[in-house]
Order: C-alpha cells, then structure tokens, then sequence
C-alpha cells in the first residue's frame, strides 16, 4: 500500500508539500499540484481519513437526530425521504451518516447534546420540536453546529430548511373547488408535533382558496392528524360520519392519506366517485399504490439535502447561513369520479 512518502518521491518533492497539496494549501505551486496529483493516481494513494480528522479536530461525521421514537421513524416515509436526501449531501461532501434514534422522543435532546458534547460529530441536524429552545441556546452559547428541518422560533433567521406548505394547500382546494366540492375536509398536521410558531399554514391555504371561490370556512371539517395511517383512519371515519355531505378531502401527509382511503373504504365509500382524496406528500410509494391520485407535493427529499449542504457549510466556514424556504406544489392527476 502505497504511503504519502512514496508519493513525495514519485513527485520529486517533501513529504509536507504533499501534503500541502491535499489540504488544499495555496502554497503550492499550480504545476507541482499537478505533479502531486499524478502521483497519487499512478500510486492509487488514499489518505489517512481517520488521522486527517484528528488533525483538523473534525469526525468528519454528520448526526441526525430522530426525536420522535424508533416505533414512529421506521414508519414514517416523508422522514425516510428527507433521511435519503441527507444521505446523499453528505456522502458527496466525504462525510459519514450518524444516524440516532433514541427509544423515546424525551431522550431526544439529550442524544443531540451528548453527539456534540463528545464530539463523535461535527453538526447535527434537528427537527425543530417542542422544548428544543434551550437545547438550541446551548449549542449557540458553545458554537455547536446545527441546522433545523423547520423554524423553531419566529425569530430564527438562520441555519434552518423549512417547507411552505401553504401554496401546496392553497392550490390543493383550489382544484377541488374547480371540481365542483363545496364541502371539503381537510386532516392536517398536529400543533403539538414540531414547535411551530404560527398559525398551521395547510389552514391558512385551504383558508384563502375557500375565500376566494365564496365558500364559507367551516372549522368542524378541519381534524388534526398524527401523520400516522392510524391518525388518517381514525379522524377521516369522524368526518365523514358526522359531516357525510362531505365529497372531498386534503390529507397533510401520505401515510394519513392511506389511512383515509381505508376509513372510506370500510364505508362502503369508492375513493374518486364518492369522496374525492388528495394525497398530502407525493412519495413514490404513494404514486404507485395510487397513481390516480392529486398530490400535494412535499419536497422532503429536497429539504434533506438542502440541510445537510447547508450544515456542511456552516462546518467548514464556521458562521451560520441564512434559512432558507422551500415551496410545496401540488400535481393532478387522474381520477375515477363520474360527473
């Protein structure tokens, strides 16, 4: 196996000019790099990762941390989606994936802590829910490096990747109103799930669309979900049961959307002729199971990559970055409803 002497050798230079070179110094003559390089290439040379890392005082690791349990993340496709999207920032960049689940959602904050503290990372990335506030304040106070996938406070204004669902919301409605739905239900996410800070933005779409076609706000057809199948079950049955003039209805996330399909289905319900659904994520699960389906569209994929880039940056610059919001759209698709 070669070594970084056999490279200085090969290339005709020191030992600390190699490297030099792969630490990016700008020390090093533009035609000497060249020669270093074709050094490494004849020798298949690979650095020393791992001492590389002690030097810098970097584990050239990334944590993301799951607050809400391993019985939920295992289930919860949108994470999964914004876990893959993490996964491949990070593996472009060199760095490795640590991810963490504690057993319960209150051990959360600590296993974030604890990462940093004994710095097996060097950032993590956090959902910003319920009780985080003084766990962030922490990090700030020793200049711990963290993105958040969400706001945690309305003052934030930095080091965080946040959906807007509102558009996905609002175009949602508008296409049932299109259709001809007066009564529209919608299933949308917990307050109590992350720390939002205003009002549910799902609400306020649905909200303006209904505003703008005349159509009056009914806030008995607005349920609050858990993001679970069981959530989308157990609160679509209740809504149609007490509200059956309903024709149509918007799911915030997919795994509340197949919960609904089930509800309406043990009804005795068809979904497109009965009660129209849209889907609340657009996972490619959810295309193929149900391909005749509108979509809200959630870029979760996006949002993960998007957060470990930017805590990558945050790394490596060592100041924070200015948040950034991304758009949820929304697709149409076919549907089985008889005029």
């Amino acid at each position: 196996m070669a070594t970084l002497y056999d490279v200085a050798k090969l290339a005709g230079v020191s030992p600390k000019t190699v490297s030099r070179v792969l630490n990016e110094s700008h020390l090093v003559a533009e035609e000497t790099r060249k020669r270093v390089w074709e050094a490494i290439r004849k020798l298949d040379y690979h650095p020393n990762v791992m001492a590389s890392s002690l030097k810098k005082k970097r584990s050239n690791n990334i944590g993301f941390v799951v607050p809400y349990g391993s019985d939920f993340v295992f289930h919860d496709l949108n994470m999964m989606e914004q876990l893959r999207g993490v996964h491949d920032a990070v593996t472009q960049e060199g760095y490795n994936l640590l991810v963490s689940v504690p057993l319960s959602k209150k051990d959360s904050h600590q296993e974030a802590l604890r990462l940093l503290k004994k710095r097996s990372v060097d950032g993590v990335i956090l959902y910003p829910s319920a009780g985080i506030d003084p766990i962030i304040a922490e990090f700030d106070a020793k200049s711990l490096r963290y993105v958040t996938l969400g706001m945690y406070s309305e003052r934030q204004e930095t080091n965080f990747v946040e959906i807007n669902v509102f558009p996905g919301a609002y175009l949602a409605t508008q296409f049932l109103l299109a259709q001809g739905h007066q009564v529209i239900g919608l299933i949308t996410r917990p307050k109590s799930f992350f720390n939002y800070p205003k009002e549910d933005l799902y609400v306020q779409g649905y909200r303006k669309a209904l505003k703008e076609a005349g159509v009056e706000f009914r806030p008995e057809l607005v349920r609050e979900g858990d993001f679970t199948f069981e959530g989308g079950y157990r609160e679509c049955l209740l809504l149609k049961r007490t509200h059956p003039e309903m024709t149509a209805l918007i799911c915030a996330s997919d795994p509340m959307t197949y919960g609904a399909i089930r509800a309406l289905e043990s009804l005795g319900l068809q979904v497109g002729k009965d009660v129209e659904v849209v889907a609340g994520d657009n996972l490619p699960l959810t295309q193929k199971l149900f391909p005749f389906l509108s979509a809200i569209v959630n870029p979760s994929y996006e949002q993960g990559f998007q957060a470990a880039k930017m805590l990558i940056a945050i790394i490596q610059d060592g100041q924070d970055t200015p948040g950034v919001f991304l758009d949820a759209g929304f697709v149409v698709r076919g549907y089985s409803r008889e005029e």
